[in-house]
C-alpha cells in the first residue's frame, strides 16, 4: 500500500507529466509473467519484514502496481476505477487503512464482486494462462469456439477472430463465463470461415503460455 501504489499512481503520472515525457510504456505485459509468478515468488500480502530479498521488487513494487493497472484498464474500465479509487482516497485520507478496507472501498463503490481477483493476485501466487482449444466452422449457425483457463487465476477475455474474406473482429467477454468451469464455448454470428483466433492480441494480461493463445486453420 506504499511501494505498489507509488508505483501505479506513477505510471498515471508520468503518462500527462510534461505531455508524457518520461512515460515509458510496458504494453506487452506477456514479457513480465515470468518474473510476476515465478516458483519462488511470495504472496503480495508477506509480512515486509520476512520477504525475501530477491522478492521485494516484485512483491512490494511491480505486482502491486501492475494489479491496479490490469484492475483498471482490463477488469472495471479507467472511468470506473479512478472514481473509486478517487472515493477511497477521500473516505481514508489522513487514516490508516488496511489492505482489506481498499477492497472493500472498491467493490462497494464499483459495485462489482472482485474477491477472485484479490485472492488470486494479492493473497496467493496464482498464474493466468488462457488457451484457445479449437474452432468448429460452419456454414449454417455461425462458427463455434472453445477457450480454456487452464490456471487458477481467471481473467476477462478479449478474443480477435480472422475471416477467410480479410475481416477482423474482436469480442469482449466477462470473466464470469469462468464462474461455469474452465471451458467456455461460444458462437459467432459469422457463417465465413475462421482463419485464426487470438486471445489478448493486445498482449495486456501476463499470460505465463502466450504460445496457446492462438489458433491456426489448416
Amino acid at each position: 500500500m506504499d511501494e505498489g501504489f507509488n508505483t501505479f499512481i506513477n505510471s498515471m503520472a508520468d503518462r500527462n507529466f510534461n505531455r508524457g515525457e518520461y512515460y515509458h510504456p510496458s504494453a506487452n505485459r506477456q514479457l513480465f509473467s515470468n518474473f510476476m509468478f515465478s516458483d519462488r515468488s511470495e504472496s503480495i500480502m508477506t509480512v515486509p519484514d520476512v520477504t525475501s530479498p530477491a522478492n521485494l521488487g516484485n512483491v512490494a513494487y511491480s505486482k502491486p502496481g501492475m494489479g491496479l493497472e490490469i484492475l483498471r484498464e482490463e477488469i472495471l474500465s479507467p472511468g470506473r476505477f479512478d472514481s473509486a479509487f478517487s472515493y477511497y482516497v477521500h473516505q481514508w485520507a489522513f487514516k490508516h487503512p488496511t489492505p482489506w478496507d481498499f477492497f472493500h472501498v472498491i467493490e462497494n463503490y464499483s459495485g462489482e464482486t472482485l474477491d477472485w481477483f484479490w485472492r488470486g493476485w494479492f493473497l496467493n501466487n496464482w498464474k493466468v494462462d488462457q488457451s484457445v482449444v479449437g474452432v468448429e466452422n460452419t456454414t449454417q449457425n455461425g462458427n463455434v469456439i472453445t477457450i480454456q483457463n487452464l490456471e487458477k487465476l481467471p481473467m476477462p477475455v478479449t478474443v480477435e477472430i480472422e475471416y477467410q474474406n480479410g475481416q477482423k473482429t474482436r469480442m469482449h467477454l466477462p470473466v464470469e463465463i469462468w464462474q461455469h468451469g474452465n471451458t467456455w464455448r461460444f458462437r459467432t454470428a459469422s457463417t465465413d470461415k475462421i482463419t485464426r483466433v487470438t486471445l489478448d492480441p493486445d498482449k495486456r494480461l501476463p499470460d505465463v503460455t502466450p504460445l496457446n493463445n492462438t489458433w491456426n486453420a489448416q
